[in-house]
Formats: C-alpha cells, sequence, structure tokens
C-alpha cells in the first residue's frame, strides 16, 4: 500500500511538473515586461486623448467606461470618488457648471499581464459658466497624476484607482 501509494504521488508530482511552464530569467521578464509596457502605453495614451475630449464636450457617459465598476477617483484636496457610478454622478453635475479641459501626458507605464501603472501630468483649466454655483470662479491646476490600470475584457483596459497631486500648495 505505501509503494502504491509513492507510486501516486510520483505521478502527481511528474504531471505537475509537466503542465507548468519553465519560469523566466530575469532577462527574459525584463523584456517582457517591456514589450506588453509599450504595447499598453499605446493604449493608455488613447484613452487619455479620448478622456480629454469627452471631458471638454461633457460626455460624462463615454468618460465612465474607461473607469472600473470599482474605480476609485481621488483628486487633489477633495474626497474620493468611490466606484464608476459616484465619480459618473458627480462629474454630470460638474459639467454644468462650466467648461473643463484636461490634457493628460503619461510619463510611463509599466505593465504586467493584466495590471498597468501610469505615470503622468496633468494640466486642468475650468471655465465657468452661467449654471455655475454663486461665486465659483475659473481655474487653471497642474500636478502628477498614478492610474492604476486593469484590463478587463480583451483589449479593454480600465482605471481602477485615479491618484492626483498638485504641483502648487494650498492657498
Amino acid at each position: 500500500m505505501n509503494r502504491l501509494l509513492a507510486s501516486f504521488i510520483v505521478v502527481l508530482i511528474l504531471a505537475a511538473s509537466a503542465c507548468t511552464q519553465e519560469s523566466e530569467s530575469p532577462e527574459e521578464t525584463k523584456a517582457r515586461i517591456q514589450q506588453e509596457s509599450a504595447r499598453v502605453r499605446k493604449v493608455i495614451e488613447a484613452n487619455n486623448a479620448d478622456l480629454g475630449r469627452w471631458y471638454a464636450s461633457s460626455d460624462i457617459n463615454s468618460v465612465a467606461t474607461v473607469f472600473a465598476e470599482d474605480a476609485r477617483q481621488m483628486p487633489p484636496n477633495g474626497p474620493a470618488l468611490e466606484g464608476r457610478e459616484a465619480s459618473q454622478g458627480f462629474w454630470k453635475q460638474a459639467v454644468t457648471w462650466g467648461q473643463w479641459n484636461f490634457d493628460l501626458n503619461t510619463v510611463s507605464v509599466i505593465a504586467n499581464g493584466p495590471i498597468a501603472v501610469e505615470l503622468g501630468r496633468y494640466t486642468i483649466k475650468f471655465t465657468p459658466g452661467p449654471d455655475a454655483p454663486s461665486g465659483m470662479t475659473g481655474y487653471e491646476d497642474a500636478g502628477n497624476y498614478v492610474c492604476y490600470w486593469r484590463l478587463e475584457e480583451v483589449g479593454k483596459w480600465r482605471i481602477v484607482y485615479d491618484i492626483a497631486t498638485r504641483d502648487q500648495p494650498l492657498q
């Protein structure tokens, strides 16, 4: 019985090792990640260009498609918007206040499988309209951001975390 059990375990180990891929060397891992990062960066840059156009045209339904259901948008000097629905609701109201112009510039992307991290710079210009809350003024701002992206379906990368910091201190 012990001999049968030992033979069974050996067969299981051999079968399991035959099913696993050989691990990558550090050089192979680095090369793969560089290739994935370059490929994903193109997708992220296209998404960022779309986001800029959609915010400017108040197309918040399209903006929402770039965010995951469980996304968190964390703007500087404000509370986090938790979930796609909360972010979409906030921005649907915010675009009624005036014109929003975002410029998102990717600095770097590191991707590995279904996750990617983007480091970028942003500029924003807000021009209040007739429906802006009383006392709301226009402004321009610039800063840095980090986005954690997740591949949710074939070719569809979505933002999970969007964290921004301002270059200027509060005044």
